[in-house]
C-alpha cells in the first residue's frame, strides 16, 4: 500500500472561552483526573478506525512559538508578552515538553493557512474580525490544533503538527493581569494553550479546562488538567513519524 499523509484540522473540538454561562452538553464524558479532578482528550481517528489521543511528538528538540500583539496598545504588549511566556513555562512543567520563543509576528490564524505558520504555535491578541474562526462578541479567545495522519506499508498514526490561540484583543485588556483565581489573562491564555496541546473542555467548574471563565476560575491548571496535559506530554512516549511527513513541507 502506498503511503499516504493527510491533515486534519480539529475544527469541531476547538473551544470558545466567554464570560458567563455558556451552554454544555451534559453527556460528554470526560475521564477521570489526579485528586477527583477530569479531563478530557481530543481523539483522532486513524484510516483503520482506530482512535487515539491528539498530542505533539515529545521527542522532536522543541515547539516553537510566536507572539502577535498587533491588537494591544504599545503599553499594554510588554506585561502580555511576559504573561504568555510565563503561560508557556507553566504549560511545559505539566507536559514535559520544551517550548522555544521565536520571536513576534504579525501572523494571525485562520482555519486556512495554519500550514503556513511562521512558528508551530502562534498565539495572537487581535479583534476576533481578523480570523475566521467563529467567535462571537462574547469570546475571550479560541484555541486548537492541527494534526497530520498517515497510513501506508510503514503504519498508519498522527501527530500534532500546529497549535494556535486567538486571544480576542479588547476583552483580554478588561481582565486583571497577574496570577490567581478569577477572570484573569493569564487563566484564558492557559485555558486556550490547552486546547493548543490537545485538551478539550470538560464540565468541572475545578479545572481550567471548563469551557466559561468565572470569578472561581482555578489559578492556573487544576488536577484534572494536570493529570491530561500528563496524558499528551513526554510521558506518552515518542511517536514514530515517518520520514515522508516533514513539518517544513508544511510550512
Amino acid at each position: 500500500m502506498p503511503a499516504r499523509l493527510r491533515l486534519v484540522l480539529a475544527a469541531a473540538l476547538i473551544a470558545v472561552i466567554t464570560f458567563g454561562s455558556a451552554p454544555w452538553a451534559a453527556a460528554q464524558s470526560t475521564t477521570p483526573g489526579a485528586a477527583g479532578g477530569a479531563y478530557k482528550i481530543m481523539k483522532v481517528t486513524l484510516n483503520s478506525g482506530k482512535t487515539i489521543n491528539a498530542r505533539w511528538n515529545p521527542c522532536q528538540s522543541a515547539i516553537t512559538y510566536r507572539v502577535n500583539l498587533s491588537g494591544l496598545p504599545q503599553s499594554k504588549k510588554k506585561a502580555m508578552l511576559k504573561t504568555v511566556r510565563a503561560s508557556f513555562v507553566r504549560l511545559s512543567r505539566a507536559t514535559g515538553l520544551t517550548y522555544r520563543y521565536a520571536g513576534l509576528t504579525t501572523f494571525v490564524s485562520t482555519s486556512k493557512n495554519l500550514a503556513k505558520q511562521p512558528a508551530e504555535i502562534v498565539v495572537a491578541a487581535v479583534a476576533r474580525t481578523k480570523t475566521d474562526f467563529p467567535m462571537t462578541k462574547n469570546s475571550l479567545g479560541y484555541g486548537g490544533v492541527l494534526w497530520s495522519t498517515w497510513y501506508g506499508n510503514q503504519g498508519e498514526g498522527a501527530a500534532v503538527v500546529r497549535g494556535y490561540v486567538i486571544l480576542e484583543a479588547k476583552a483580554i485588556q478588561q481582565l486583571k493581569g497577574g496570577w490567581g483565581t478569577g477572570t484573569r489573562q493569564s487563566n484564558v491564555i492557559l485555558h486556550e494553550l490547552g486546547h493548543a496541546s490537545g485538551l478539550d473542555h470538560v464540565s468541572s467548574r475545578d479545572q481550567q479546562m471548563y469551557p466559561t471563565l468565572t470569578a472561581s476560575s482555578p489559578s492556573g491548571y487544576g488536577p484534572g488538567d494536570l493529570a491530561g496535559l500528563a496524558k499528551v506530554g513526554k510521558k506518552a512516549g515518542c511517536i514514530d513519524i515517518p520520514s515522508y511527513v516533514s513539518v517544513r513541507d508544511l510550512r
